[in-house]
């Protein structure tokens, strides 16, 4: 299969290493194994001004290369820090296309080669981490290297995997509930026109601008389908934070807690700057790594992909000594970070909800996030791949209630005011 890689040039060197400028010797000598590295400006590469703050912290590059993107507690550590010293993680996107996100076509993303995708930084070694113990990550700062980010709907992605993967899609708008009760039903109405993609799994890719470096504010959406405008609180960071692996072998970075309760890609959008997170160490070193980088999200991430960008995240480690823990765990600075972010007037206008109720968490979770889907193309006339888009971004769901068993109520809230 074809494979977009951003990094690549026609003499085989790395676009990102290339183009590095004053920074590019300072992380040549990283990957070689030489001595960390404190701040260095490497304004030239689509990175923040400074890419490490004062302190001489160590800076691990894995943005000018592929360090790993499998999970395996044999691996060598590509950096080692003691309790208490800050470490800064430069990371590839998620799905490691980096600057051919600005210009890839819809079609471009059915070429991805998802064996390479959620290139990783690490492992770091934590010196005095040992099997039995609690690893504590705080998160210091993340912030994006590059001032762009992409959504992407494929039919390998998401919630849906396109819009309605499922085998007998066609034949759905038969037979809502609604219709049941006629013996001759025609389509269900809906508020989708009939011109737009729809149970075609037709893929998709909007790209998202910000600035270098900025940590809160919003980013900009401008529809590809529509020219629509709408403007997304940002909250930054990681996807994937996790420690090597209980078993041996290699484990894809999907699911989470592959091997143990290891953390991986759980895409907690609480995980933002000033939370702590707590992992069990399996090996000597614990070896932890982090990748994935999201400028915004909502809770379900349900196309299967955030504000995906390249990212910096700044790190300090401590020990828990001779405690264990079944599943990693955090305390995070707020339970929805992007309420700290939005101005008044966006919380002001409030919030859409949608809601789907049934036996099945995942079925509601479909259905509730299908009727904002409906209700954003009919209310503020975006397509149906723009409505996908923003339900992933700023579409958040819940489980409201699991009392009226044997049914439960998912819903999903969007803010009303990202709409210009």
């Amino acid at each position: 299969m074809c494979f977009v890689h951003s990094g690549t040039m026609p003499d085989g060197s790395l676009r990102h290493q290339a183009s590095a400028g004053p920074g590019a010797d300072a992380l040549s000598r990283l990957a070689a194994g030489e001595e960390g590295i404190g701040g260095m400006d490497v304004a030239g590469s689509g990175t923040p001004d400074v890419t490490a703050g004062p302190g001489g912290q160590t800076v691990v590059d894995g943005y000018g290369r592929v360090l790993h993107n499998r999970w395996n507690r044999d691996l060598p550590p590509v950096a080692t820090v003691r309790p208490g010293e800050v470490v800064q993680l430069l990371c590839r996107d998620a799905l490691d296309i980096g600057e051919a996100a600005r210009t890839m076509t819809p079609d471009g993303t059915l070429t991805i080669d998802l064996g390479l995708v959620h290139p990783l930084t690490g492992p770091v070694e934590i010196v005095g981490a040992e099997p039995g113990d609690i690893l504590e990550v705080e998160i210091l700062d993340v912030g994006p290297l590059v001032d762009f980010g992409y959504v992407a709907i494929s039919p390998a992605l998401g919630l849906f995997g396109s819009l309605r993967p499922e085998a007998l899609a066609p034949f759905a708008s038969w037979s809502e509930a609604s219709q049941v009760s006629d013996p001759t039903p025609g389509p269900a109405a809906g508020a989708i026109p009939e011109d737009q993609a729809y149970n075609s799994g037709a893929p998709f890719l909007q790209t998202f601008a910000f600035e270098r470096g900025q940590s809160d504010g919003l980013a900009s959406f401008t529809g590809v389908d529509t020219g629509k405008t709408a403007h997304i609180p940002v909250a930054p960071f990681m996807g994937i934070l996790g420690v090597a692996p209980l078993h041996r072998g290699m484990y894809r970075t999907f699911p989470p807690d592959v091997s143990g309760a290891m953390g991986g890609n759980t895409d907690i959008r609480q995980l933002v700057k000033g939370a702590r997170v707590q992992f069990p160490v399996y090996v000597p070193g614990a070896m932890f790594s982090a990748g994935d980088g999201h400028m915004a999200q909502g809770d379900g991430e349900v196309t299967g992909t955030a504000v995906e960008t390249l990212m910096a995240v700044t790190l300090r480690f401590g020990l828990v000594k001779n405690t264990v823990i079944a599943s990693s765990r955090a305390i995070v600075p707020a339970a929805d970070p992007t309420q700290l972010t939005m101005p008044a007037e966006m919380l002001r206008r409030g919030y859409y909800q949608t809601v789907g109720t049934g036996p099945d968490l995942m079925e509601n979770a479909k259905t509730a996030v299908r009727e904002m889907i409906d209700w954003l193309v009919n209310d503020q006339q975006v397509s149906l791949h723009e409505a996908y888009a923003l339900c992933s971004v700023a579409g958040d769901l819940k489980i409201n209630e699991t009392v009226d068993l044997p049914k439960w109520l998912v819903s999903m809230t969007l803010p009303r005011g990202i709409f210009g």
